[in-house]
């Protein structure tokens, strides 16, 4: 008889186990940030017919839906993730995620494939159709054409990946063919719609670390180099605005620890960040955000929206941006009279609220496939 009791108290106890995660998840916050993934978690979704002509599609799209809200939210999800990543880390010595992080050569280390197949697109294995490059140039073309239309000049601009910069520290061999920003820049040259590399003052500063070890971004100096790049381009359309040079900025270092790709291993790894320290006073002060932040929004609220405010400078800039432009943030704040920062692809109707003299369009190398999905 005891057990007989036992037996069902371990199974009670099994049960209640497999079932605490899943009632964990709808007592828990929901739509929070998650750790490591700089995103929110999917919302819990509703079941719609009307963009689907009969309900076994209607279902299917729920069923996938319900799924993503599932792996995003169950109870316990950061703790588990953190034991699973201690567990083959500390104790195995192995990687717990090879496709989402890449340990290189000299120290580096790199996204994996699971990012938008960043290790194939930075070496040309990954690349773009015919007909692909035709959506992309169409629509660069009319993002060009509509800001044209309001008397406003555009400037895309492509932050390069780690993998680009320091692909000689990866284990494997760059193809004969062109990468994707390679097709894009040709193909906009023959539209006569320049994009600008921002990596392209790079070759001059080998001697230089332009990115961070252990992090996927570039560290102040290379921000600063991507900087002084897209500044170079504006400033033959507009001479009055000031670009800073690297006399106006003492280097020096500060230790740290905090790293995107080393924390999705669990890991910590002292690294020095450089840090550029300006010898003239800033005149660009912060101001309050202004924009409503659209509904469904992804990304941290309190990242959407960057005004700075300088009366000493001339010109105001919309720029539509994404993390490498932290980096920058710094520096172009000082060159115009008001920025305002925005953390999304282009929109057209915040270019028709901040009427701007100039647009800024920022991305990664890696999410340059956001291109083709663009509609002003």
């Amino acid at each position: 008889m005891k057990k007989e009791w036992q037996h069902k108290l371990l199974l009670f106890g099994f049960i209640l186990v497999l079932w605490l995660p899943t009632v964990k998840m709808f007592f828990s916050e929901k739509n929070e940030m998650l750790a490591y993934e700089n995103r929110k978690s999917a919302s819990f979704p509703a079941f719609d017919i009307k963009g689907h002509s009969n309900i076994i599609l209607s279902a299917a799209r729920y069923f996938n839906d319900f799924m993503a809200y599932h792996a995003d939210n169950f109870g316990f999800r950061n703790e588990m993730l953190d034991l699973f990543r201690y567990l083959k880390v500390s104790l195995l010595s192995v990687n717990p995620f090879p496709e989402k992080v890449v340990k290189g050569d000299n120290g580096f280390y790199f996204l994996g494939n699971s990012f938008s197949d960043v290790i194939k697109e930075s070496k040309g294995i990954s690349f773009f159709s015919e007909s692909q490059l035709g959506v992309i140039a169409n629509n660069i073309k009319r993002i060009d054409a509509d800001c044209r239309r309001r008397g406003i000049k555009l400037y895309v601009a492509i932050a390069p990946n780690k993998h680009t910069v320091y692909g000689q520290c990866l284990p494997v061999i760059k193809s004969e063919h062109a990468t994707k920003l390679e097709q894009v820049i040709s193909r906009m040259d023959r539209n006569q719609i320049r994009i600008i590399d921002l990596k392209e003052d790079f070759h001059n500063y080998r001697d230089k670390r332009l990115f961070y070890l252990h992090d996927t971004h570039w560290n102040s100096f290379g921000g600063f180099l991507g900087y002084r790049t897209l500044m170079e381009k504006i400033v033959r359309d507009f001479p009055c605005i000031k670009v800073l040079s690297i006399n106006d900025f003492k280097f020096g270092t500060l230790p740290s620890e905090s790293n995107d790709l080393t924390r999705m291993l669990s890991m910590k790894i002292p690294e020095d960040r450089v840090v550029m320290e300006p010898k003239f006073e800033c005149n660009a002060g912060r101001e309050k955000c202004r924009l409503p932040i659209p509904g469904g929004y992804k990304r941290n609220p309190d990242e959407y929206e960057f005004r700075f405010v300088s009366h000493t400078r001339p010109l105001k800039a919309l720029i539509f941006r994404d993390s490498f432009f932290e980096a920058m943030m710094p520096f172009i704040k000082e060159s115009f009279g008001e920025s305002v920062l925005i953390w999304s692809a282009y929109d057209k109707s915040l270019v028709d609220i901040e009427k701007p003299d100039l647009v800024i369009y920022e991305l990664i190398e890696r999410e340059i496939d956001v291109l083709e999905k663009s509609d002003p």
